[in-house]
């Protein structure tokens, strides 16, 4: 009998199109999920329940890169398959609009219903670095000083 959940492949895939296709990426969350982004006083933290408030995110984080010059790999999956659980390791590089280089890697832990999609997930990002990202571009793009 065939598993109910994704395959390493199918897992890879999904995540591959995150930030390359975020309206597919949507199609892939359970009618009730939930998004846990973790982090102690950091920007991006909390619970997302629908795809508007998670995809910002992303978009904070992204609206400050040279798009051109983004990659966004994934790296590693663990589980998947015949578990409702897997974990991804990701990894993005790019040049902030400032040509600073830009490189990321974060872990999200997913759980997935029995239909395949994603019910749970949370994000470990890198919180120094996004913070630092989001403080510099931010605030210079509201005209303060940093």
């Amino acid at each position: 009998m065939p598993s109910p959940y994704p395959s390493i492949y199918q897992v890879e895939e999904m995540f591959g199109n995150r930030v390359s296709d975020p309206s597919l990426f949507h199609t892939y969350f359970a009618n009730n999920f939930t998004v846990t982004v973790n982090g102690t006083d950091f920007h991006l933290k909390g619970h997302h329940t629908d795809t508007d408030t998670f995809h910002s995110i992303y978009t904070r984080i992204v609206d400050h890169l040279k798009v051109d010059t983004l990659k966004v790999e994934v790296v590693r999956v663990i589980g998947g398959g015949e578990s409702a659980w897997a974990t991804v390791v990701t990894n993005a590089t790019a040049l902030t609009r400032s040509d600073k280089p830009f490189h990321h890697e974060w872990v999200d832990l997913v759980r997935f219903d029995s239909h395949g999609k994603i019910v749970q997930m949370k994000e470990y990002l890198d919180t120094g670095l996004i913070g630092r990202h989001l403080d510099e571009h931010e605030v210079r793009e509201e005209g303060g000083k940093k």
